[in-house]
């Protein structure tokens, strides 16, 4: 998926599960392209579809995000959620827009993620 940081367009893509060591990932032939080891993460997802797929598109998103996270009893601070923001797409650039899958990732804490499991899907701790 894409992903944009600090106003610059960075491309990173996720592997496969059976690359689940920083060995068995095929070394890069260009100099330009690296290899970041992401530690895992929690955090809520919106899905949308469309070919806007721009950082105005992704912060309005987000913005939504946080406003209804508030109102599920998720206290987010907009500031902090704008700068750690993803956007995700998963699609060649010739796919039909509403065929597109685009996604807003926002950070949250494991006890923000238990909160809603919590109220959303009580039989998720049982």
């Amino acid at each position: 998926p894409k992903e944009f940081e600090n106003g610059k367009k960075t491309m990173q893509f996720i592997l496969p599960k059976e690359f689940d060591s920083m060995e068995k990932i095929p070394k890069p032939t260009n100099p330009a392209v690296t290899i970041v080891e992401v530690p895992p993460a929690v955090g809520a997802v919106h899905r949308f579809s469309g070919s806007d797929f721009s950082m105005t598109k992704g912060k309005s998103v987000a913005d939504s995000m946080v406003a209804q996270l508030g109102k599920d009893g998720v206290d987010l601070s907009s500031m902090n959620v704008m700068k750690e923001m993803q956007i995700w797409g998963y699609n060649p650039p010739w796919t039909i827009p509403f065929l597109r899958r685009n996604e807003v990732w926002l950070p949250l804490t494991e006890e923000q993620v238990s909160k809603l499991v919590n109220e959303f899907d009580p039989s998720a701790t049982s």
